[in-house]
Parts: structure tokens; sequence; C-alpha cells
């Protein structure tokens, strides 16, 4: 069974049964020695993501409306899963729920895992046009968050 961590998991120094494989952008997160450590001595493969599985990951989290809530590493770790068909170990809310979109298992590093998929719209409160991004294109008023289950 295939796993693929985040930084987490060695922040943590959550042990995890499997293959682990990570991204080399979870590599350059880690700034303490002690992470760097435990990933040094792990047996894990850093292999970065292709170019489509990445492509796959962001759509689907401009599908689920958590794309402004990860970051470029977020996406590498989950093209990563998408590639192996593996699980993710994170604690990171969002992109669990962007994994179980697409019907990949999470393990959760210390925190309880989401107990369900929320996809989630943007509305401005001034014109109610959904949009994606920082302000409204239309008349420029931040957004308002709203969870659709």
């Amino acid at each position: 069974m295939y796993i693929v961590a985040d930084a987490s998991v060695f922040i943590l120094g959550k042990p995890l049964k499997g293959e682990v494989i990570t991204v080399p952008a979870v590599e350059q997160e880690l700034k303490d020695i002690r992470s760097r450590i435990k990933l040094q001595i792990s047996d894990v493969r850093i292999e970065p993501p292709t170019k489509e599985t990445l492509k796959r990951a962001t759509e689907a989290a401009r599908d689920t409306g958590d794309l402004c809530r990860l970051s470029q590493t977020d996406l590498e770790v989950l093209a990563k899963a998408i590639e192996y068909d593996a699980a993710i170990a994170t604690d990171d809310y969002a992109l669990q729920n962007v994994a179980v979109h697409l019907g990949l298992r999470v393990e959760p590093v210390v925190q309880r895992g989401i107990r369900r998929f929320i996809k989630r719209t943007q509305r401005c409160p001034g014109c109610g046009r959904a949009f994606e991004g920082d302000l409204c294109p239309v008349c420029g008023t931040p957004p308002k968050r709203r969870k659709k289950v």
C-alpha cells in the first residue's frame, strides 16, 4: 500500500505503514533539523508529480472550492497520490476534502480527519455572483464563503 506524506508526518514524527512517498516541495518545507532527520532516516521515496496529475489535482481542488486554501506543495502531494492511487497522510482538512472527492484514502496524522465531504462556493455579498479569487470581478467586494454538502 502506497502512502503519500505531507510535511506534518515528518514534523510530528508519525510512523506510517506501507511504502511512503513524498514530493521535493515537502522536503523544502521542513525547516527544523529534527524534521529533516526524520525524513532522511525514513525509507521514503521523494519524487516530483507529473504535469498531468498536477493538472488533475488542480482541477479537483477547483471543483471542490478548495483551490484557494491549498498551497502548491499540497497540490503536488495530491497529484502524487493520484499517480499512485495512494492514501494521503495529512492533517490539512482542505487537502483531505479534495482527496475524498477523488476517492482517495486519507490517514490523519494527529487530528481527527474530516467527517464528510464539503463543496465550497464563494459568493459576492454585494452582487451575489459566484467567482474564484480574492475580489469579485464585477464589483470588487471580498468574497463570502458558503458550504454546500
